[in-house]
């Protein structure tokens, strides 16, 4: 009840319109009090952050002006070093005390050749830094690897130092030679200790009412690592300037000493000054002049602020007078380009014409540098990234200058997009460093006259040295030489002999000078043709070889292989000849009892050749009645029982003509006289040839057998198909002899891209080989061992006479096996493309034997047996057969009975088939065909008969059916054609 008595007295109170003015003034004056409590707050947070502002920005040009200049320093201490890389300490020291003076906060400098440090100074105190070598710790190493493939300053730290303390180092890499070819020299390093900088330049020491930190070791940027400082700085809302680095930047955050005040100091002050205004209402005067003094205070720490800043500025445009260093500034928005005063004097135009822009500033800029500055500039423009360059600009008057100009892009508070840079000019540094360069060039060009001259005396008095001791060697050579050496003058008297001539002749000096050597060594049996030859060429000075028979002092021959050199004078005349003789009798000896060898080694090779013929002929004689009976009892009609007789016999008989043939061709190739015949043949008819020979035997043994051929394989090739054809009888047959069961393989193939490198590996399933037995499988009568031997048989000659045979045809034989799974021989010929299109192939004779036409032939055989199987092949023919028992007894029967045919073997009693055939041809009749039916099987025998005037050549011995038709082919050819008769020879 009471409360709302004192609610409704209120209502009444508002409803006055007494109160309205002064409920009014409480509002405007509450709004005012709580707008200017929040003005007072802005003021206060801006006030605060201009002067912390202000403070960090002195700061930071402090910092920035130090390691600038210390840089520029540096700069050109390493421009000394490039030119004098060999720098002394005491040079050093000189240069390095020129570079410290003044201010600067370098605690000592070192340089490092190599990347080792051997240049320091002051060296008292940093002894422990001398062979400090940057490779051995991994962050020394890092850095150093650092500057010197980047080519540019690194200001790396704070680091901990070897002396002690920490502080950041300068590296500045140094390069040696031309732009061309520059050449890494080491690195110039200065230490500047982290105390000095921060006390020089204000960061810390003094009445310091600023907390700092300092971001970006090693020159990283804001992106770097924080060095200075505690982590709450700037995480505290700091204000943040970034510090242009000569490589790099740091980034300086700053805030009041205790943090950023929660509320400003005269918050309660402006309160009771409201609350004075709210309650003293009716003095409007006394609060509007209380506002307008808080109001000019705020306006004079306002203008002192500026003033303040005001001369911050002035302190750095003076501090960049002294620098001589020109500033510009670029607005990238509209291209608007403004300089100060010295960047009009360093290029040389007035302040009253404005800066050169655009075009006109790339006017002046020399033309061999114009195109790379502008592409390195706009490329910076573009990326916004900072520019750093050497350039040369033109002056109005003609000269030059070298300025050397570093920028770096930002945004301002309105986000407009600048550059601003700086020029100074480095004419002198250019000038400094090109003198030395110069100085060094003349420098080393006498060096190297000097060193050249030395080199020549040097060079000349080795070769006088050299020939001094080549002429000793040379008169120790020529005096205990084996050989006789013999100076005469130019009428051949001896003017001196070495001790060889006296041991080989017998007379010594004193008995050889003053006489010619015709009249001191020849004798009956020199040769004079070689002497007067002799002579000749020493009269023409001409130098001559050639061996004479001499005598000795004792009267013995003796043979010198000779050697006349003769010496002419600067008139052409002969001053001195030379005469150099060796001792050759011995070796003449040698010679003799070596053609006597020789001619022994003829004879005994004629010997076994007239063996082998006669052992042939002896063997094929009665071979030829064997298997020619047994081919006629294999045509009766036999029992079977018989009948495996008579094959026993062929089988036998067979193999024993093998042995013979294989030990013939042995000594055909032993002897070299074994001829390849090359012709072109059907490779496949060749090799499907040579494997159907023994499909019945591998079918009879349950053997399959595959012939296989690679793509790619020539149709024809050109090689010795009859060769080819006997090797791979030889292999083919030695696999279905050693296989009992499994599987013969043939695949033909060539080797690489030559097409006619011929390949032919035949594989079988069947015993094997040892990998010893292997190493000896083509030596002559080797076989795998003795059980081999006896359970297949063979002499082991196959083998060895087709690795022969592959050897002579451009190839060879490898084997593969193991014992129990079988081998792999593996041919390779080298065969040539064929050379003629394939003729019809001729037809193949048939097994059958031919009926002959009526004809009468002569039979020249010896032998009874032979006579009588021949007899025997030709009974049922329309032949009339007479038979000579010798070769005179031929020609006799051939005058009289002039037979169309004449069977002659070549070794019969009276006169050989040689002999008589050429009886034969020398008759006036009408000629015969003579084929050859005789047990001489070499090549050579087969040409003689051929020579002798034959037709034909059959080797014994000799199948009924080849016999028929040989003589059904001649008949038809005598037919065709009518013979004339042959003159005699």
């Amino acid at each position: 009840m009471a409360l709302n008595k004192i609610s409704a007295g209120w209502l009444r109170r508002l409803g006055n319109r007494t109160y309205l003015p002064a409920l009014l003034a409480l509002a405007v004056v509450c709004a005012a009090g709580y707008y200017a409590e929040r003005q007072n707050d802005t003021i206060h947070y801006q006030s605060e952050r201009a002067r912390v502002q202000q403070q960090a920005g002195l700061i930071k040009s402090s910092l920035e002006g130090q390691l600038n200049g210390d840089y520029q320093r540096l700069r050109g201490l390493a421009a000394m070093l490039a030119t004098e890389p060999d720098m002394p300490q005491a040079r050093f020291s000189q240069i390095a005390e020129q570079v410290l003076m003044g201010q600067t906060a370098i605690r000592h400098i070192a340089a490092a050749p190599g990347l080792v440090v051997s240049l320091i100074y002051p060296i008292k105190g940093n002894e422990p830094a001398i062979g400090l070598d940057y490779t051995k710790t991994a962050a020394q190493r890092e850095a150093a690897y650092r500057v010197r493939d980047s080519g540019e300053m690194v200001l790396a730290g704070p680091v901990n130092l070897v002396q002690g303390g920490t502080g950041f180092i300068y590296r500045l890499p140094i390069f040696t030679g031309t732009e061309d070819k520059k050449e890494f020299w080491g690195i110039l390093s200065a230490v500047v200790e982290t105390k000095t900088l921060y006390a020089e330049t204000g960061v810390t020491g003094g009445a310091q009412t600023l907390e700092i930190a300092l971001t970006g070791k090693d020159g990283t940027g804001a992106a770097g690592q924080q060095f200075l400082g505690t982590a709450e700085i700037p995480a505290g809302e700091p204000v943040l300037m970034d510090i242009n680095l000569p490589v790099g930047s740091w980034q300086l955050a700053a805030r009041p000493a205790g943090g950023w005040q929660a509320q400003p100091g005269n918050l309660w002050q402006l309160r009771l000054a409201l609350l004075a205004a709210g309650t003293l209402i009716v003095f409007p005067t006394f609060l509007a002049g209380r506002l307008s003094a808080a109001r000019q205070t705020v306006i004079g720490q306002l203008r002192r602020r500026e003033a303040e800043l005001e001369a911050v500025s002035r302190r750095l445009e003076i501090a960049v007078k002294t620098s001589r260093v020109g500033i510009w500034e670029c607005d990238a928005g509209n291209k608007r380009v403004s300089w100060d005063s010295r960047m009009h004097e360093l290029y040389g135009v007035p302040r009253e014409q404005g800066p050169l822009a655009g075009s006109a500033w790339i006017a002046r800029l020399h033309p061999q540098d114009r195109d790379r500055v502008v592409k390195s500039l706009e490329a910076a423009e573009r990326a916004k990234t900072n520019f750093a360059s050497e350039f040369r600009i033109l002056l109005d008057d003609g000269s030059v200058k070298h300025i050397r100009a570093l920028a770096s892009p930002f945004t301002d508070t309105q986000g407009r997009s600048w550059m601003i840079g700086v020029n100074w000019n480095v004419s002198e540094d250019v000038r400094l460093r090109e003198e030395l360069i110069h100085a060094n060039q003349a420098l080393s060009e006498r060096n190297t006259e000097l060193k050249e001259g030395k080199r020549a005396l040097e060079e000349a008095h080795a070769e006088l040295q050299k020939q001094q001791a080549e002429l000793h060697r040379l008169s120790l050579v020529a005096k205990h030489a084996s050989d006789s050496i013999i100076l005469t003058d130019g009428s051949r008297k001896i003017l001196w002999v070495n001790d060889a001539f006296t041991r080989a002749t017998g007379y010594g000096a004193d008995e050889a000078i003053g006489r010619t050597p015709s009249d001191l060594l020849d004798g009956p049996a020199t040769d004079l043709s070689v002497v007067r030859e002799m002579n000749r060429h020493k009269e023409r000075g001409i130098r001559y070889h050639n061996e004479v028979l001499n005598y000795t002092k004792a009267g013995e021959e003796v043979w010198f292989d000779t050697n006349i050199v003769p010496v002419t004078g600067a008139d052409g005349e002969v001053d001195l000849i030379i005469g150099i003789e060796r001792d050759i009798t011995r070796s003449k000896q040698r010679e003799r009892e070596l053609a006597e060898a020789k001619l022994a080694a003829e004879h005994a090779d004629r010997a076994k050749s007239e063996f082998l013929a006669n052992m042939s002929h002896e063997i094929r004689t009665p071979m030829n009645g064997i298997i020619g009976m047994a081919d006629l009892l294999a045509e009766a009609d036999l029992t079977a029982d018989d009948q495996q007789n008579v094959e026993t016999i062929r089988s036998s008989a067979q193999a024993l003509l093998k042995i013979i043939n294989d030990i013939l061709d042995l000594s055909r190739l032993e002897a070299g006289k074994f001829a390849i015949s090359r012709e072109d043949f059907n490779l496949r008819d060749c090799i499907g040839g040579a494997a159907d020979l023994f499909r019945p035997k591998a079918l009879e043994k349950g053997l399959s057998m595959q012939v296989s051929y690679a793509n790619g394989l020539p149709e024809r090739l050109h090689g010795d198909d009859g060769r080819l054809r006997q090797i791979l009888v030889n292999l083919i047959g030695n696999a279905v002899k050693f296989t009992p069961d499994g599987k013969i393989a043939v695949r033909v193939s060539h080797a690489g891209a030559d097409r006619c490198r011929l390949v032919v590996e035949v594989e079988d399933s069947g015993i094997g080989i040892s990998e010893a037995q292997a190493s000896h499988i083509f030596d002559r009568f080797t076989q795998a061992d003795a059980a081999t031997t006896k359970a297949f048989g063979g002499t082991g000659l196959g083998l060895t006479i087709s690795s022969m045979l592959a050897k002579r045809m451009g190839g060879g034989i490898s084997v593969q096996s193991q014992p129990g799974k079988g081998s792999c021989f593996r041919l390779e010929l080298q065969m040539a493309p064929a050379s003629q299109a394939p003729d019809a192939e001729a037809p193949a004779l048939p097994d059958a034997a031919p009926q002959l036409g009526p004809c009468r032939v002569l039979l020249a055989e010896d032998n009874q047996t032979n006579r009588l199987l021949v007899r025997k092949f030709l009974r049922g023919q329309p032949v009339d057969l007479q038979e000579a028992g010798n070769g005179r007894a031929a020609v006799e029967m051939c005058r009289e009975l002039e037979p169309d045919v004449i069977l002659m073997d070549m070794s019969m009693p009276e006169l050989d088939g040689i002999s008589a055939t050429q009886e034969i041809r020398s008759l006036p009749i009408r000629q015969p065909v003579i084929v050859a039916l005789t047990a001489n099987a070499f090549s050579s025998d087969r040409q003689a008969c051929l020579d002798a005037g034959m037709d034909h050549f059959l080797a014994k011995p000799v199948k009924k059916t080849v016999l028929l038709h040989t003589l059904a082919a001649v008949l038809a050819e005598a037919e065709d054609t009518q013979r004339r008769p042959r003159a005699s020879a």
